[in-house]
């Protein structure tokens, strides 16, 4: 077991929970107070950032562990829910 303690919050317009239409809400990162400006002196001079990020506000009965149709079309082949982008792919308790 370990901790983690955030170092931001993801921001959005977006207030429901859906896997699609992510193309046009536009999202910020807003850092906690243990931060300031500087800490992301030079972030610009890479060309991309990777934000791990933990899904927090799915209720627990509604958390898939299995393979499934994508968004739950039975015209899409069966995937694994890691190979997915649903939102319901698991939660810490």
């Amino acid at each position: 077991m370990f901790a983690v303690e955030p170092v931001g919050y993801v921001r959005s317009s977006r207030i429901t929970l859906e896997d699609d239409d992510w193309g046009s809400p536009r999202s910020f990162i807003e850092l906690t107070a243990a931060f300031d400006a500087t800490a992301l002196t030079g972030l610009t001079d890479f060309s991309h950032a990777e934000v791990i990020y933990l899904f927090d506000r799915v209720p627990l009965g509604k958390i898939t562990t299995v393979a499934r149709h994508p968004r739950n079309n039975p015209n899409w082949p069966i995937t694994g829910i890691f190979a997915q982008r649903a939102s319901r792919r698991g939660r810490l308790s």
